[in-house]
């Protein structure tokens, strides 16, 4: 059974005044599952819930302004079975942000895992300390976010426990750019026990296994004349490609 996936840092920045831009919903709507990091439900929840109906959603608590959620949406029409969710306390600053959604489908249990690796308080090593132990502990898992670090560096840390998945950083590919424009891969995939992982999308052939996403990046979303290239520093608009590809369980 092929599924798409989609993970997305909506960049909420703590729930500061926080309007969830609803054109996200046209980009999710193409999906099977998909997470977004760095969320807050905040203004337009209730019509993000109405355009995202034929979707479960899943979110982690919210906590108060300063900080963010995780939600995984999951398509009904998949047939799957809820076994639990789980998430964590995102004001330890040593665990990352997570939100884990375990389900049955095809008869085999998937653990759905998002998570974003906070920058503050450089306390990253423990987050990756602790997110490897939590994933070592189960059996078939997706983890999807926004990892803060380069794919080399994460498939040092992450080598013993799963499979590291992303597109290729080289000819101008990347999730993100710094304020002094430089640009790097931040948002990647690790996988255990799903029998493929792989790129359906036309851009296959120069990245195999996930694609970057930055058709978002329009006049009409709000980002001016800013392209893929530039930083994206707008308040409450979305500041990494989106990542996106298949597998199969």
């Amino acid at each position: 059974m092929e599924l798409k996936y989609l993970e997305w840092n909506l960049h909420s920045m703590g729930a500061k005044e926080y309007q969830i831009p609803l054109f996200i919903c046209d980009y999710l709507n193409e999906i099977d599952i998909f997470v977004l990091v760095e969320f807050c439900i905040g203004k337009g929840w209730d019509t993000f819930k109405k355009n995202l109906k034929e979707f479960d959603l899943y979110c982690s608590p919210y906590v108060s302004k300063g900080y963010n959620q995780v939600c995984i949406g999951i398509r009904k029409d998949i047939n799957y079975k809820l076994l639990s969710v789980l998430s964590k306390n995102i004001c330890d600053i040593t665990i990352p942000e997570l939100l884990q959604v375990d389900i049955e489908i095809e008869r085999k249990k998937l653990s759905i895992v998002g998570i974003r690796i906070k920058i503050q308080n450089k306390t990253q090593s423990q987050q990756f300390e602790y997110l490897r132990w939590h994933l070592n502990k189960i059996e078939t898992f997706l983890c999807l976010g926004d990892f803060n670090v380069q794919n080399k560096s994460l498939v040092n840390i992450f080598s013993s426990v799963g499979y590291v998945y992303g597109p290729r950083i080289l000819n101008g590919y990347h999730s993100f750019v710094h304020e002094n424009g430089d640009a790097c891969g931040l948002d990647w995939v690790i996988s255990k026990g799903v029998a493929d992982v792989y790129n359906g999308y036309p851009d296959a052939e120069n990245r195999p296994y996930a694609t970057y996403d930055w058709s978002f990046l329009t006049v009409e979303n709000g980002y001016g004349t800013k392209k893929e290239n530039d930083y994206l520093g707008i308040n409450g608009l979305p500041d990494h490609a989106i990542l996106k590809g298949m597998i199969k369980i």
